[in-house]
């Protein structure tokens, strides 16, 4: 399962997003609009700016408010330029932009031409501008990859449903569907993960709506079970792995599986496929318990507590 990192040049930004944030190109030639940012995150660099290079962010997105512009109008105009090489210099920086409508400083003009770093400038306010742009980025730069399986809305829970081919999932979500929950993706599922560490699952375009079961062909879902039936993205929330049944499976259920994707954890669980096994309703009612499960209520661990607790009873009268 590869990993795809992901990054977009500021071209790519201002082509996106310099309407919405009302963005202007200050100073920049070809080689600075094709600096790729990277990373969904922004360095307002205070102490940078008065020489202090000690813990500096280079690599990503520099802005300059309010209070840094204020800073700089009072520096001379050489020691400001000094300190902006300096910046500027290890050739990571994506670009500066300058916030809150205020007019460019020749000082960082000129900086900036000189090393090919972008210069934008924005009429938003500071605040409302960086959360703006990291919501962009945190979507735009943020690792993906495609997973084979099955995601379904169970109760409200994105479920990703796992297994080798040919083992049941496309049958075991249109049961699903049937019983009024929600496909967002068959075949294959894009995962992305976001900030904290949450994993958004979303259908590829061409598939969206359609499933494709063995025996029946490509199905339109939404025209046999109506619009509601289907959705284009969800968080996934839990996995499932349906697996042919292989030796000793835990019966109690106390131990929490766990899968990793793109780094972050999700709860996991594997289901045994045998003939007679309703693997619709199984994933169901497991979608209700994870929700207790999220609430600090585990049935298996009650019910063990209250087994230890009986037989140390019966111990104890017995002597």
């Amino acid at each position: 399962m590869p990993e795809f990192a992901r990054s977009i040049t500021i071209a790519k930004l201002l082509e996106a997003k310099g309407e919405d944030l009302s963005l202007k190109l200050l100073c920049a030639d070809k080689k600075g609009l094709e600096r790729e940012i990277t990373k969904a995150s922004v360095n307002r660099p205070g102490l940078a700016l008065d020489g202090h290079m000690e813990n500096y962010r280079a690599e990503i997105i520099q802005i300059i408010g309010r209070g840094e512009y204020a800073f700089c109008a009072k520096l001379p105009p050489k020691k400001l330029e000094l300190n902006i090489k300096k910046m500027l210099e290890s050739g990571a920086v994506p670009c500066i932009i300058i916030t809150a409508g205020m007019r460019v400083l020749p000082s960082i003009k000129k900086a900036c031409c000189e090393h090919h770093v972008p210069l934008l400038s924005t009429s938003m306010d500071t605040a409302s501008f960086v959360a703006e742009l990291i919501a962009y980025l945190d979507e735009a730069t943020s690792p993906r990859t495609h997973v084979h399986g099955v995601l379904v809305k169970v109760s409200g829970m994105g479920v990703l449903i796992r297994g080798d081919a040919g083992i049941g999932k496309s049958e075991c979500a249109l049961e699903l569907i049937k019983r009024g929950h929600i496909l967002v993706a068959d075949d294959i599922v894009e995962v992305q993960r976001r900030r904290g560490n949450v994993l958004i699952g979303t259908c590829p375009p061409m598939l969206q709506h359609y499933m494709e079961v063995r025996g029946l062909g490509i199905l339109d879902i939404e025209l046999l079970f109506g619009v509601g039936s289907s959705i284009d993205t969800s968080t996934i929330e839990m996995e499932v792995n349906l697996v042919a049944p292989t030796g000793a499976i835990d019966r109690l259920g106390i131990e929490q599986q766990t899968t990793c994707l793109l780094g972050a954890q999700i709860n996991s669980l594997t289901i045994p496929v045998t003939p007679g096994r309703n693997l619709a309703v199984l994933i169901e009612v497991a979608a209700l318990n994870q929700r207790l499960k999220g609430q600090g209520i585990s049935s298996a661990k009650e019910f063990t507590q209250k087994l230890l607790t009986k037989m140390k009873g019966k111990k104890n009268g017995s002597k």
